[in-house]
């Protein structure tokens, strides 16, 4: 078998992991193969043919899933259903389309141990929210669904006759068209139900509530980190959230799930089984749960160094603000230094938080900042030294980004703040001693916090070029 070659088209495609997911596919299956990225404008796909009919099989994305389609010799029967193809295999020239987002779906329901069941609702009606709809109708046994839309500019106001009408005559055929399909496949028990988000969140606070939440929509997909599909109060009337977005690993409506304790999973462990499902079609390649489960953890990893916010922490005096301008230069990112974040937000310097309103009130201000922050896409953060120590702050700094230590020892931290004095907690009467303690206090809750740990023996400037081999290490 000689050298095979994929890739995944798309526009733009700067933030896809289709090359890492499958590079490793690849790997552990004994296929060698290239797999790489072509960025193809919608307007120049016709004319990209030559260059795909050159591939032994590529991915498709946004914006390519449907137009792709008239320009294949043949789609599968879910391709067709669906409207949508995300695999393309090429079989002796003729570009034979598929879609595994059905595949990647089931496999990670059971892999988590999710039913199918019960109740379901799911968010949005677009493709992704087809193949969800669909695989729930086939694989229960008594399917019943909710279905929640946003309304169309021409189906607002709210209060407007005219609008509410179209919204539901939009809804009937929808519903006639799920109809059809219960029929073909032999459910023609299914309950489905549709509603606006509006009636979703009034029919919440009446008592209703799901056994499954689906996420299929793209409202907290990076860089939107702080947009929620639905209400906090709609999230705890489901006993287990499923959102397919996997960037960021923690969305806004995962962690209003976490934070009720509700089970809850995002995207990931879909988009490996997807491209294992892609890998199937055109090697014969298949993967046990056991293979794919630590490449669904890689990949994790992987997006939070390639897209999360980067964290720097440590002790003070490790070089947090000097690295992190570094690296924020590197990267084109902006930096946020914690500590002058909380002084401009409070118009106080940090001693005199501590000395008007004492520490406690400063944690607290340290909290809302890292609520904020952690919302935020693309920053390169110096967190206070003190920050982590609250394993609230831990936590949802790990939601959408990496931590990484700078891990200074104690003699060269004591050298750099020799003469430094504007450290509230080390002006007392025994500043080596209070040093000392604090070092040895925090240094082990910093190593439990950090996901990487980078050691400062020197200069700033060595710690940053550790961090950026670190970031590109994939």
């Amino acid at each position: 078998m000689g050298k095979k070659s994929f890739a995944v088209i798309g526009y733009p495609i700067g933030h896809t992991m289709s090359p890492f997911l499958h590079n490793r596919l690849m790997k552990l299956s004994g296929i060698e193969g290239t797999y790489t990225t072509m960025e193809i404008p919608p307007e120049q796909l016709l004319d990209s043919l030559p260059r795909l009919r050159s591939l032994d099989g590529f991915n498709v994305t946004i914006p390519h899933k449907q137009s792709i389609l008239p320009l294949l010799y043949q789609a599968d029967e879910k391709a067709k259903a669906f409207g949508s193809v995300n695999t393309v295999e090429n079989h002796n020239g003729r570009l034979i389309g598929h879609t595994t987002d059905g595949d990647g779906f089931l496999h990670t329901i059971e892999d988590t141990g999710f039913s199918l069941q019960g109740h379901c609702l799911i968010l949005g009606n677009g493709g992704v929210a087809q193949v969800f709809i669909n695989e729930i109708l086939r694989k229960s046994q008594s399917p019943h669904l909710t279905i929640a839309l946003h309304r169309h500019q021409n189906e607002l106001p709210l209060n407007d006759s005219d609008a509410v009408f179209s919204f539901h005559q939009r809804c009937d055929r929808i519903a006639e068209t799920l109809s059809e399909t219960c029929r073909k496949i032999g459910k023609e028990n299914a309950v489905i139900d549709l509603c606006s988000f509006e009636e979703l969140e009034g029919m919440v606070k009446s008592g209703k509530t799901f056994d499954l939440l689906i996420n299929a929509t793209s409202v907290g997909m990076y860089p939107h980190l702080a947009a929620c599909p639905v209400s906090e109060l709609v999230v705890c009337a489901c006993n287990i959230v499923f959102d397919a977005i996997y960037n960021p690993l923690t969305t806004q409506l995962l962690h209003l799930a976490k934070k009720n304790g509700i089970p809850a999973v995002g995207g990931m462990g879909m988009l490996v089984w997807q491209a294992a499902a892609a890998q199937k079609i055109w090697t014969g390649k298949t993967f046990l749960s056991e293979q794919v489960t630590p490449i669904i953890k890689d990949a994790q990893n992987a997006m939070q160094r390639r897209f999360g916010n980067i964290i720097l922490c440590g002790f003070m005096g490790c070089g947090k603000t000097t690295v992190g301008a570094i690296i924020s230069n590197a990267l084109n990112r902006e930096f946020i230094d914690m500590d002058s974040y909380i002084q401009k937000q409070s118009g106080k310097t940090i001693s005199e938080i501590f000395a008007q309103d004492g520490e406690k009130a400063f944690r607290k201000m340290e909290t809302k900042a890292v609520e904020t922050l952690s919302r935020k896409e693309g920053l390169v953060i110096a967190a206070g030294g003190g920050c982590l120590l609250n394993p609230k702050n831990t936590e949802l700094f790990r939601e959408t980004g990496i931590t990484i230590l700078l891990d200074a020892p104690l003699a060269l931290i004591e050298q750099r703040l020799k003469d430094d004095h504007s450290r509230p907690l080390l002006e007392c009467e025994n500043r080596e001693d209070a040093m000392r303690i604090l070092y040895e206090k925090r240094q082990p809750i910093y190593e439990e916090a950090a996901d990487y740990v980078i050691p400062v023996k020197s200069t700033s400037e060595e710690a940053a070029c550790l961090i950026m081999e670190l970031l590109h290490a994939d």
